[in-house]
């Protein structure tokens, strides 16, 4: 598909297409019963047009955690057919083969979102694997008013991002929003600082990213001279540490703002962090969390569910408003200790070496025991340099020995260059495990 710009969406084709390709669609399941599809694309306009068309048509959308074949095969467990170009298998759907349509049926907007059917996403998941997550249209038209609702730039600006549109965060802010709220969206796929500031340059633009990308960001510093563009920044996918979110709003003057929810939840709050003090998260309208047990839990238009309990722990606290304090399948038990993972992180992650850091749990037998990956500031480089990898470890754990017992110290370190994430910028466990092997 062709743009006017080789980086801007064209909303005239891009309807033009969405039209033309549905009716296909239409005749294509009248023929066969077909009810649902794999669909995945890497091209965001070619995933959207495909998308709307099928959606349009009458289909149920399933997308695979990402475009690895295994992935896609897995996916096409549960679907008639699948839409992807490299797909080799049985129920492969070629867009060649389907009857050209005479009797177009034009929507009323090919560019609207549809009112019924299903979306079936598959959640990356920490450990690599994932599961199905069903959505229907009516709750993403609903937690796309509330986004519009809630946030609001002006019309000149474009949507930049470095998030994949094949996940919930990335479909919903790059591509659903922005045609709802009618901005500019930018098609490049962002994966580096220096392509980030080049599309930056040229408009105001609303940047929707995640920690890890942030985190690259602030720590390479390329965008301070194209600031006065950057009018949003979203962060979402996981964590964003205060330290980071604060060098962010001092380096480009924008706070950050961080979408906290799930795939199964959507959006569930918000907040931004400019300074060094606790900030709340501040709930969407129509949208309660309250505490079960240990946990929180969920209220929300965007699921069928009565309620939806978190892993996440926190407390509640006045005005619609709540802390979180890390998540409760991350709390496990050394030599009969209970630690918080994400409590080691967030202490390690405030100390002036470090830029991220994700502690894991390695088994070996009966032995258990923490390992520390860390990526390293320029602060955190030079002590390495200049003291040596024990030495930087030792001072590590003394970092932790103030809130810690010794039996929660990690024991196994390892520094890299960027700890390795997936499409939507989580961080992959058993990437991080096989650094230790």
């Amino acid at each position: 598909m062709h743009t006017t710009s080789p980086s801007i969406l064209d909303r005239d084709i891009c309807a033009n297409v969405v039209t033309a390709l549905a009716n296909q669609l239409r005749v294509f399941k009248q023929q066969t019963g077909a009810q649902s599809l794999v669909l995945y694309h890497a091209a965001s306009d070619v995933f959207l047009v495909r998308l709307l068309a099928a959606a349009h048509a009458g289909f149920d959308v399933i997308f695979p955690a990402n475009g690895q074949p295994e992935n896609i095969q897995i996916a096409s467990e549960d679907a008639d057919y699948v839409l992807v170009d490299e797909f080799s298998g049985d129920k492969h759907l070629s867009l060649d083969s389907l009857t050209f349509a005479e009797s177009l049926q034009q929507p009323a907007n090919a560019l609207s979102l549809p009112e019924s059917g299903k979306l079936t996403f598959y959640t990356s998941g920490s450990t690599g694997y994932g599961k199905p997550v069903v959505k229907s249209w009516q709750h993403i038209n609903a937690e796309l008013t509330n986004l519009c609702n809630t946030f609001a730039f002006t019309r000149d600006c474009q949507i930049v991002a470095t998030v994949s549109h094949q996940h919930i965060y990335g479909l919903l802010f790059k591509l659903f929003w922005p045609l709802r709220a009618n901005y500019s969206v930018n098609l490049t796929f962002v994966e580096f600082p220096e392509q980030l500031r080049a599309l930056v340059a040229t408009q105001p633009s609303v940047i929707i990213t995640s920690p890890a990308f942030i985190d690259r960001l602030i720590r390479d510093n390329v965008c301070v001279s194209v600031k006065h563009n950057i009018v949003g920044v979203f962060s979402s996918g996981g964590p964003l540490s205060d330290s980071s979110a604060v060098t962010l709003f001092q380096q480009l003057g924008v706070a950050a703002t961080q979408i906290y929810g799930s795939t199964e939840t959507g959006g569930i709050a918000y907040r931004q962090v400019s300074e060094f003090k606790t900030e709340p998260w501040q709930c969407f309208d129509g949208i309660t969390v309250l505490k079960h047990q240990q946990q929180l839990a969920v209220k929300s238009p965007y699921f069928d569910d009565a309620m939806f309990v978190t892993q996440d722990c926190g407390e509640i606290l006045e005005n619609g408003r709540f802390s979180l304090s890390g998540r409760l399948d991350r709390t496990i038990k050394l030599e009969e200790k209970r630690v918080n993972l994400d409590a080691l992180e967030r202490v390690l992650s405030d100390d002036s070496a470090i830029i991220e850091c994700k502690v894991v749990l390695l088994t070996h037998g009966f032995r258990q025991q923490l390992g520390l990956v860390a990526q390293l500031s320029a602060a955190g480089l030079g002590e390495l340099n200049k003291n040596g990898k024990l030495a930087l470890n030792k001072r590590l754990k003394q970092v932790l020995a103030g809130q810690f017992e010794a039996v929660c110290m990690p024991r196994k370190f390892r520094y890299v260059d960027e700890l390795p994430v997936n499409s939507q910028g989580k961080y992959v466990f058993a990437e991080l495990e096989k650094l230790f092997d």
